[in-house]
């Protein structure tokens, strides 16, 4: 469709309808009613909306509510034709929902005496800021930063104002802003009351309704319509009770006043409703028999008016009485409060030439009478061209300023201060006097020292020991690390320190373990637990080195992930003993299996010809013939036996099963069966708490409830008692076997853990001194611990800990 409709196609007209759609700015043209008759393609294109879908509609379909802005401006131009079109800053509303800040000029279409509708040129302000200069675009920054801090400091200010005012805007009376009086005196918040419309917040009373709503709507309508302010007579208009629980409503009388702002065109831009809360003496009045001037209020609002003004008067002389004791009071505080959060008050001449201590420490001298100012005498040479160029930029600009230095105390010591002064002004706006307070920070600025000195002590530290520190700023992706890190990873340590992507150094770790790395991470940010990982990385000399890294994840408020800060030492060397030492294991359980079957052989032999002998030739032996039989057989057999357990000992690493989530309720059940004999023999009593799952290999625990449980009946002078316990501890579970046996001395706890190491002689207790050794091998390969609790006589508990299943629950 063309751009100008159904125009007659001349070639003239075509030339023109080609030019609208191929200029870089959006153009659309509106008819009288400002409904849309066309656009050209860039505008059509920007929006997202099909042509057809944007004709006929109304111009509010492109910018919403900022259209009231550009009838505005048609009325403007239709009303003054010798006027030129200003610049409209408005927003554009895409299809998608997307916001787009434009600049819109309007110009007026007529034929004479008629008007034939608008045309707007729309550009984008993002496009035209693009080819702006450089100093441009930081001039317009820094104005609109200024312009920012001003809207907010005036918003501040209006907030804080000692009165109860608020804004609202013209057209509906919604609230823009609202004073901290304000919402005190209604019982309100700042949330509560804006973007809501005044008589939302402030409803009539449904049981019991005022003529405060209506005469207060009455004087905004007035003052929308002239322009001009309104003073409203003392009105009943009673307000929600908040803190009540039948939204009940508390009676209040106000004296309000409407007040129009205005705009730099003449609009009214806002109304603000400033009122004063004269309850009291209206409560007063009622209290004194006056009611009829307030049921008869059209008759009396003079007389009413002219009451509340005499018991005014009145209370402001209570008020002045009260004032000036406040006053005392407050000067009283602010001595007490200089005290305590300043080191000093003083007060300075306009040129700072004469200082005074007005409060606080001895901290501060005043300056002498010899002609130099305080800056010479008392702040150290090389702090004083510094101070006395902020002292004067501060009087050349007559602001407040706030600077770090040093001074000489009285004592001639050297201090470092904080001093902040803000300038008084005469009636003529000329600086009088200068007052401020100073606060030694003297301390600060020490430990401040003594932690940069420690920062580089530890960065010096970090590049010797081969430890690196990063932060990874989650949101922006921005990888910040050490130079010692960096160099781990191959990345220029430049780069490192302003920030570089986390795919750069995952990019450096070995292609066999950069997934689990990537998969580590993503789980510690899940679940926020503390993050440890080893594996290798290419340095920059592509070297292949081994790394652990530890590190965990801090969340903002609302639990969304921030950075990730960590630290990382090279463990090659470890690595590279630790694979030495496993290669050595492995050799040694190999010479361990051989020695134990090569000596197992000629044991056997020698066992079995003992036998043979003892056998064929026991009717010859005299008594002590037998015994030495007896004894060398015993001596085999025990020495078969060490060999065996020896054995075992050597394979727990290499040997073991896989771990898997495991009941200790049924290994028990199998040990107790296993043992059913030796149990009813020594008539022994084992009790057992029900126990948890655990991880591990079922037949090593086994093995370690086994040897626990077999002690426990040996070393017994009576019936054994054995009692089996568990108890959640953090990750992991504590099994304790107890009994009340013949107990451990004291200097023996450690020593029952080695191996071949028997307490007793072979005539008291029987045993190879490995088993409890074995039991420590088995427990260490599953990350535990055992130890031993004791007193000779007073039975023993052995307790060790084993890793808890995932899904177990005790």
């Amino acid at each position: 469709m063309a751009f100008w409709g159904d125009a007659d196609d001349t070639e003239a007209l075509q030339h023109y309808r080609t030019l609208v759609n191929t200029i870089d700015d959006g153009v659309y043209r509106l008819d009288t009613d400002g409904c849309l008759v066309s656009i050209n393609d860039v505008l059509v294109e920007r929006t997202g909306y099909t042509r057809e879908e944007l004709l006929d509609e109304h111009v509010s379909m492109l910018f919403g509510g900022d259209s009231v802005v550009i009838d505005r401006e048609i009325d403007r131009l239709r009303a003054n034709a010798a006027d030129q079109s200003e610049a409209l800053d408005l927003t554009l509303e895409t299809a998608e929902g997307e916001q787009v800040r434009c600049e819109v000029r309007v110009n007026v279409l007529d034929a004479g005496d008629t008007v034939q509708g608008t045309v707007g040129i729309v550009r984008e302000i993002g496009d035209r800021k693009q080819i702006k200069t450089e100093a441009e675009t930081e001039t317009e920054t820094e104005t609109e930063t200024e312009t920012e801090a001003t809207e907010a400091t005036f918003r501040r200010l209006f907030e804080n104002v000692p009165g109860n005012y608020l804004i609202v805007q013209p057209e509906d009376y919604k609230i823009v802003a609202v004073s901290d009086a304000y919402l005190e005196a209604t019982m309100t918040d700042r949330s509560e009351m804006l973007g809501n419309t005044l008589f939302e917040i402030f409803p009539n009373n449904p049981d019991d309704p005022a003529d405060g709503v209506e005469n207060l709507r009455e004087s905004l309508d007035k003052v929308a319509a002239t322009g001009e302010a309104d003073t409203m007579p003392v009105t009943h208009y009673p307000i929600p009770d908040r803190e009540s629980d039948d939204n009940g409503f508390e009676e209040r009388w106000w004296s309000p006043i409407n007040s129009p702002v205005f705009d730099t065109a003449g609009e009214i831009d806002y109304i603000v409703h400033s009122v004063e809360d004269i309850t009291p003496i209206v409560q007063e009045l009622q209290a004194e028999g006056e009611e009829e001037l307030l049921q008869d209020r059209d008759a009396a609002d003079s007389q009413l008016a002219s009451d509340v003004v005499l018991r005014g008067q009145e209370l402001l002389q209570q008020a002045k009485r009260e004032a000036y004791e406040q006053l005392r009071e407050s000067e009283e505080r602010f001595r007490a409060l200089v005290t305590t959060t300043s080191d000093a008050v003083f007060s300075t001449n306009a040129d700072w030439s004469e200082l005074d201590s007005v409060a606080g420490s001895d901290f501060l001298a005043d300056a002498d009478e010899h002609g130099r100012s305080w800056v010479e005498q008392y702040v150290p040479p090389e702090d004083q061209p510094r101070v006395q160029q902020t002292i004067d930029e501060a009087i050349h600009t007559k602001s407040s300023f706030e600077l770090e230095h040093r001074v000489v105390r009285e004592d001639d010591t050297v201090a470092w201060v904080v001093s902040r002064a803000t300038p008084l002004f005469d009636e003529e706006g000329k600086i009088s006097r200068w007052l401020g307070v100073v606060n030694d920070v003297t301390e600060r600025v020490e430990r401040k020292r003594d932690l940069e000195d420690a920062k580089e002590r530890l960065e010096a530290a970090t590049e010797a020991g081969a430890v690196g520190t990063w932060e990874w700023y989650i949101p922006e992706d921005r990888m910040v690390a050490g130079a010692s890190f960096a160099k781990k990873f191959g990345i220029d340590p430049d780069a490192a320190a302003e920030g570089v992507s986390l795919d750069q150094f995952v990019s450096a770790i070995h292609d066999d373990d950069r997934e689990r790395v990537k998969q580590k991470i993503d789980d510690t940010i899940e679940s926020g637990a503390e993050y440890e990982d080893e594996y290798r990385v290419w340095d920059a000399n592509d070297d292949l080195r081994w790394v652990v890294a530890r590190g965990h994840v801090e969340y903002d408020d609302d639990g969304n992930p921030v950075s990730f800060p960590g630290a990382m030492a090279d463990i090659t060397e470890r690595k590279q003993f630790e694979q030495r030492l496993k290669e050595s294991n492995k050799r040694l359980e190999q010479f361990a299996y051989a020695a134990s079957h090569d000596l197992q052989e000629p044991l056997r032999m020698v066992t079995s010809y003992l036998q043979l002998i003892e056998c064929r030739y026991g009717d010859e032996f005299d008594e002590d013939g037998e015994e030495f039989i007896e004894f060398a057989i015993d001596g085999a057999e025990r020495m078969r036996a060490m060999i065996k357990g020896l054995l075992e000992y050597s394979r727990i690493e290499t040997r073991g099963n896989p771990f898997e989530p495991i009941d200790l309720d049924a290994v028990l059940a199998d040990v107790r069966q296993d043992l059913q004999m030796s149990i009813e023999e020594s008539d022994a009593e084992i009790t057992a708490q029900s126990l948890p799952h655990v991880e591990g290999d079922p037949g090593q625990l086994r093995q370690v409830f086994q040897n626990l449980l077999s002690n426990a009946i040996e070393y017994s002078d009576g019936p054994p008692q054995v009692e089996i316990s568990a108890a959640r501890s953090g990750s992991n579970v504590v099994v304790s076997v107890a009994d009340e046996g013949i107990g451990i001395a004291p200097d023996d706890k450690e020593r029952v853990f080695e191996i071949f190491q028997s307490l007793h002689a072979q005539d008291e207790h029987s045993g190879t001194g490995i088993g409890l050794a074995l039991c420590k091998r088995i427990v260490e390969r599953h990350d535990g611990d055992i130890w031993v609790e004791s007193e000779p006589g007073e039975g023993a508990t052995f307790s060790f800990t084993l890793p808890a299943a995932s899904d177990d629950v005790t």
